[in-house]
């Protein structure tokens, strides 16, 4: 009996409570300063620190972004990008990224054109040996204006993939920040938890595992290329293939993961967040319905608010990687023609080096555009299946 009493004691005070707050509430509300939505998602913004995103962006990055009108992270920046301005940011790359291999091209071509010229001279006594002689000077020049550039191309794979991580771990605290905010608090951190651990296990792959093994391939590509009875072909091969395959695995496992929790924990955010409605309109006195319809106004805002700042990540890790990319792009254009030039000419082994060496700018390729499909992937996601 006396726990009777206590319980139904307890109720009464709570309901007195819930009364008193309700009361407290409806004398301190009053109507907000501005009803114009825009307003609202600019001080969400600036709360928000999303503007401070465009500090973690490289410079060359930063400048193709300002080429096609790309000056912040507001949602109304993406309507400011044109076709035209999207074209005047790739020439822009382009330049830039020109003039080195192209420079490289020719002079590859001319030892190339050398060495036909003299073995075009070579005579019938001396012809073996010279031919030889011929075949390790054409090797050997090729490979002493070719492998700073290629382990350039991997120093450049380490520094993009370094700068897209750091800016990663720096927007996923804002936009995990704008999800909770929108009322999807199981989304958020689900996303949060995720990505930041993806980006450190790409930081700790890239160091150990990547970078390492590139180099060695490369060295082992520039070796050969001066020896008669090692060929490569076979191993490059391989080592292609099963790159594309275990990229082709991480991304689906990763897509097929990320794409069903986000489709639980936006069921799960769902509920709650009509659940808060409900309780806002059915349990907070005089003016429930209107702090209801006010929080689905300020949902609303950090909804289109985290759209544009999703969509604008997306573009600026597309950005990050575009330098590099193109860089790869155009290297493989450049060992694709020195190839052509070296089979007019039937100098075996340096063709061979430069087919090696082209299935090592492929891969650099290949794992760049993985990491980076990854990165704006898991973004589109959360913000399509979120809503």
């Amino acid at each position: 009996m006396k726990e009777k009493s206590f319980k139904l004691g307890a109720v009464v005070i709570l309901i007195a409570a819930v009364f008193n707050v309700g009361i407290l509430c409806a004398g301190a509300w009053e109507k907000p300063e501005t009803d114009d939505t825009a307003e609202i998602i600019d001080r969400l913004y600036d709360e928000s620190g999303a503007d401070e995103l465009m500090y973690h962006i490289p410079d060359e990055s930063r400048e193709f972004l300002e080429r096609i009108k790309f000056d912040s992270f507001k949602p109304d920046t993406v309507g400011n990008m044109s076709v035209e301005n999207i074209f005047d940011g790739l020439s822009y790359i382009l330049k830039e990224n020109l003039y080195e291999p192209l420079r490289i091209l020719l002079c590859v071509i001319g030892i190339i054109l050398i060495t036909a010229m003299f073995d075009t001279l070579k005579s019938g006594t001396l012809g073996s040996s010279l031919d030889s002689t011929l075949t390790l000077v054409c090797a050997l020049c090729s490979t002493g204006v070719l492998a700073p550039q290629m382990l350039g191309l991997i120093s450049s794979l380490s520094e993009t993939v370094v700068n897209a991580s750091n800016f990663m771990l720096v927007y996923v605290p804002v936009i995990s920040m704008l999800i909770a905010a929108s009322g999807q608090a199981v989304s958020a951190g689900s996303y949060c938890g995720i990505m930041i651990y993806v980006s450190n296990a790409i930081l700790q792959l890239l160091s150990k595992v990547a970078v390492p093994l590139l180099k060695c391939i490369i060295s082992i590509s520039l070796i050969i290329s001066v020896s008669d009875r090692v060929s490569l072909d076979g191993v490059s091969e391989m080592f292609k293939k099963t790159v594309r395959w275990v990229l082709t695995f991480c991304m689906s496992i990763f897509v097929a993961f990320m794409t069903m929790k986000s489709i639980v924990s936006t069921a799960e955010d769902s509920l709650s967040n009509k659940a808060v409605k409900f309780a806002i309109s059915n349990f907070v006195p005089l003016v429930g319905g209107s702090l209801s319809d006010a929080y689905q106004t300020v949902v609303s805002c950090v909804t289109v608010l985290k759209s544009g700042v999703g969509v604008a990540a997306m573009a600026a890790v597309f950005a990050i990687f575009l330098p590099a990319v193109v860089r790869c792009v155009i290297w493989q254009f450049v060992l694709t023609v020195s190839g052509a030039v070296c089979d007019v000419f039937k100098i075996s082994k340096t063709s061979c080096l430069l087919s090696s060496l082209s299935s090592v700018v492929s891969t650099i390729c290949a794992v760049l555009l993985c990491i980076m499909v990854i990165y704006i992937i898991s973004t589109a996601i959360v913000i399509i299946v979120g809503g």
